[in-house]
């Protein structure tokens, strides 16, 4: 993969975390205990199974740095958007955040053909963060 392309899409997937924390965090006074932690595991876990595919596709040769890395920045998006709600819905951002962040880099690695593998996981997370964001208001 192209390195300008690698960190485009890198940015792409900053801001729209970025842009999803601020609008859940306008409207946490309307998100419930069920609904921060199904936030905060659904956050956790698609950043984890989409940046972990991500990164090990452009660095395939430092596997297990590469695990590390994404299950400690899975821990933290969850984290963050744990934090919106209460404690309670923070561990459960850490642990599912933990659980993706294990698996997500194996997707690719032990994939054929990881091209399509890497823009369907890329579509869900766009996908579930437009989810997010929709759902606080229904």
């Amino acid at each position: 993969m192209n390195l300008i392309l690698f960190i485009c899409i890198n940015a792409l997937m900053a801001a729209g975390l970025v842009t999803t924390y601020v609008y859940l965090k306008k409207l946490k006074n309307l998100i419930g205990y069920h609904l921060g932690m199904n936030i905060s595991m659904t956050i956790s876990t698609v950043s984890a199974l989409s940046l972990g595919p991500l990164w090990a596709f452009q660095f395939h040769h430092h596997s297990s740095w590469i695990t590390m890395i994404v299950t400690l920045a899975a821990m933290t998006i969850g984290m963050l958007f744990g934090a919106l709600v209460d404690y309670q819905t923070v561990v459960t951002g850490i642990s599912s955040g933990i659980m993706a962040g294990l698996m997500g880099p194996m997707i690719i690695m032990h994939s054929f053909d990881p091209i399509p593998l890497l823009c369907f996981t890329l579509f869900l997370f766009f996908f579930s963060l437009i989810m997010l964001c929709t759902s606080v208001k229904v």
